[in-house]
């Protein structure tokens, strides 16, 4: 299963592509921009075996290739969505990469973390958000931790819990006995 790599930003793109070759992550590492998250998934239209959808340098600058649209992404081992910049809700963004690629570990950048938008990631499956801007060698060591099965989220996230009521969805339906 491939890595995906979402962002807006080329240099960044091209930089992490290639530091992340490095950290043994699952390939291709596919670069995408995040409106290739609005653009629908389609089934194949030969009976071959399906493709997944490959880096096209063209792509980057937010140009969905036709054969990136054509066929349906593989489900993804590791992603890396950056938020930074986009218009809107960031937590829509995350919803749509949930949707679309059912990432077993992904990592969130953002120029914008704010405790509404970590909960969200985390009640979502992200391993972990990382304020931007950060190094590049950052940005690696987040990734290769989230990638060996570990989390990264910044210290404020430790205090969600104090600052909101959680949510209906996540209180026990019982209550807690003497024992725990």
């Amino acid at each position: 299963m491939p890595t995906y790599l979402i962002a807006s930003n080329e240099m960044m793109c091209r930089v992490l592509a290639r530091r992340l070759h490095a950290l043994d992550l699952p390939r291709p590492i596919t670069w995408r921009t995040p409106q290739w998250l609005q653009i629908p998934a389609r089934a194949p239209q030969s009976a071959g075996p399906a493709q997944a959808a490959r880096h096209d340098p063209r792509a980057v600058s937010g140009h969905a290739s036709a054969r990136a649209a054509a066929s349906p992404p593989d489900p993804a081992d590791m992603a890396v969505i950056d938020c930074s910049g986009l218009d809107g809700d960031p937590r829509a963004w995350l919803d749509q990469l949930h949707a679309r690629l059912a990432p077993r570990r992904w990592l969130v950048l953002s120029d914008r973390l704010d405790p509404a938008l970590i909960l969200h990631a985390a009640l979502l499956g992200a391993s972990g958000c990382l304020a931007l801007p950060a190094a590049a060698d950052l940005v690696c060591a987040a990734t290769a931790l989230v990638w060996a099965g570990g989390q990264c989220f910044p210290r404020m996230a430790l205090s969600l819990g104090e600052a909101r009521v959680p949510a209906p969805s996540l209180l026990c339906a019982t209550r807690p006995t003497t024992t725990g």
